[in-house]
């Protein structure tokens, strides 16, 4: 769904949302992504891969808007110069985290090449209310018996890394001169908040990290200047 309001009286916004699902049989990850969930684990059994993608996000929404600050909007004389021209913008992006795949650090199906994942009873490996030093329950979870595959999925629905929320906003000065030549000063802030969206936990069941998180997935507050003349 898509709202917008188009420019007029110095104002503009744009807000859409989106509602989907992606399923997929396993696409690994891309240069630089942190989610994964491993390769196929019965090359025999394709059809026991597919899941929620490493890529879905259930819900996506997006906001922006644009307003010119309606004073000394003349350009002439010394005062439109310096008191006129100012614009302010804003990004506001909320996201939802990927579906978690989790893996197992002991292959004991011998099934040359084929991969491994623990045995899962069926409750949301999710903890409640999940932070940092425990995002997944080890408790859900199992070792299978020698030459046997885990019945844990791909991936969880039910179960996401941390999801987004950030507020990026820009401030931007036109100084126009002659009829010809613009001055333009930008200063931009992204995630204006500095609010951390933290990586994926540790997926390796046996691994004593497994369910905690030691990074962050998002840059923390940054502001730059930047000056360009248009002519």
């Amino acid at each position: 769904m898509k709202a917008e309001k188009r420019y007029a009286s110095g104002v503009s916004i744009l807000v859409s949302y989106t509602w989907s699902k992606l399923m997929d049989f396993g696409i690994g990850p891309f240069a630089g992504e942190a989610l994964a969930a491993g390769g196929f684990q019965n090359w025999a059994n394709l059809a026991a891969d597919k899941s929620p993608s490493t890529l879905d996000q259930t819900n996506r929404f997006i906001m922006n808007a644009v307003y010119e600050i309606p004073l000394f909007k003349s350009d002439k004389g010394v005062a439109g110069k310096v008191l006129g021209g100012w614009q302010v913008g804003g990004i506001w992006s909320s996201f939802s985290g990927g579906p978690l795949g989790v893996n197992s650090t002991v292959n004991n199906t011998f099934s040359q090449g084929g991969g491994q994942r623990p045995n899962w009873n069926g409750q949301n490996p999710c903890v409640a209310n999940p932070v940092p030093t425990r995002w997944l329950d080890s408790g859900v979870f199992s070792n299978p018996p020698l030459y046997a595959f885990g019945t844990t999925p791909r991936t969880f629905n039910g179960c996401r890394s941390d999801g987004t929320a950030q507020v990026d906003m820009t401030l931007t000065k036109n100084t126009k001169f002659r009829d010809r030549m613009n001055v333009q000063f930008r200063a931009e802030m992204f995630n204006i908040s500095n609010t951390a969206r933290f990586a994926p936990p540790n997926p390796s069941f046996g691994n004593p990290q497994f369910g905690t998180i030691n990074a962050q997935s998002n840059q923390p507050r940054i502001i730059q200047f930047g000056l360009k003349v248009v002519y």
